[in-house]
């Protein structure tokens, strides 16, 4: 009976991902956003229309969907692995040090992406730097507090 109820699962899984992946795909002409200006320009465009070279379409969808289905795949197989196999589970070691990974592997990924998000919005490097360095200052910040309350 267990067995079935996880192949039920699986499948909703997939179909509730194929379902937001078809959605995503079909939202209205997304790939053809402009920015109307950029806070500290004035409002002027730049010689190419106010599109960078990101937003101009060299990206491709493509690419970003072959590296999130990877990461579902390494993602989902190693949580199975890690919840079937009890030899696995045993050699991973502590529970904690693999939360202690993922914590550093989403603070990254925020880092990271707060850095990109202000890039393509047409900030200089410096200034999607700070706005990354100010996020890891309040959640530096806000895990102290977490910290100082929970502790007493």
């Amino acid at each position: 009976m267990a067995e079935t109820t996880y192949l039920v699962s699986a499948i909703l899984t997939g179909a509730l991902l194929l379902a937001v992946g078809t959605l995503v795909l079909r939202i209205e002409n997304w790939r053809r956003y402009e920015l109307a200006g950029v806070a500290g320009t004035g409002g002027r465009a730049s010689a190419d229309g106010g599109r960078s070279a990101r937003a101009s379409g060299d990206d491709s969808v493509g690419a970003w969907v072959a590296g999130f289905l990877a990461l579902v795949a390494i993602a989902g197989g190693g949580a199975v692995l890690l919840v079937s196999d009890a030899g696995v589970a045993s050699a991973v070691g502590s529970w904690l040090a693999l939360a202690v990974v993922f914590g550093v592997l989403l603070g990254a990924f925020l880092l990271w992406g707060t850095y990109n998000s202000a890039r393509f919005r047409g900030l200089p490097s410096a200034h999607a730097a700070l706005v990354s360095a100010w996020l890891f200052g309040t959640l530096f910040v806000t895990g102290i507090a977490v910290k100082l309350v929970l502790a007493g």
